[in-house]
């Protein structure tokens, strides 16, 4: 025994080096696929709150805490008409196409006239519809006149 020597090899099998090598590879493929959906949601939110702020910007244009001068009630059936106030259907930056601006008013409690210093309310509803599928934001409040 003591004239033998013993030699340890030392460093990885290939099979370590493969094994280690299938792992990074699905660690990497992983954290790329996770990187690519959330690029896609951020870039799907950036063109939402896009929409979101024309939507909200063109109500704010007609129903903003003054009287409309804008709105007049009038009848053809048991309901109020409504009023179209913005129809469009004009490209907007930053927004894929078609893009549609629609806002309209209608008086949902019949057409009345001032008791004291308010009216009877105005439903102010501005809907803007984008992109090929389309995704739709809306918002709505009530005016008075």
């Amino acid at each position: 025994m003591y004239g033998k020597k013993i030699h340890k090899q030392s460093g990885f099998t290939l099979i370590e080096v493969l094994v280690a090598v299938v792992v990074a590879a699905l660690f990497i493929t992983a954290f790329s696929q996770m990187y690519i959906i959330q690029s896609r949601i951020a870039k799907d939110m950036k063109t939402f709150d896009k929409a979101d702020m024309l939507a909200y910007s063109n109500l704010r244009t007609y129903a903003y805490g003054k009287a409309p001068t804008w709105f007049t009630c009038s009848h053809t059936s048991t309901n109020p008409d409504a009023v179209v106030l913005i129809n469009s259907t004009d490209p907007v930056e930053g927004l894929p196409s078609p893009v549609t601006q629609n806002v309209t008013a209608t008086a949902p409690y019949d057409c009345g006239g001032a008791s004291g210093t308010t009216g009877y309310p105005i439903k102010v509803v501005s809907t803007v519809t984008y992109g090929p599928d389309g995704r739709t934001v809306t918002h709505a409040t009530y005016a008075t006149y």
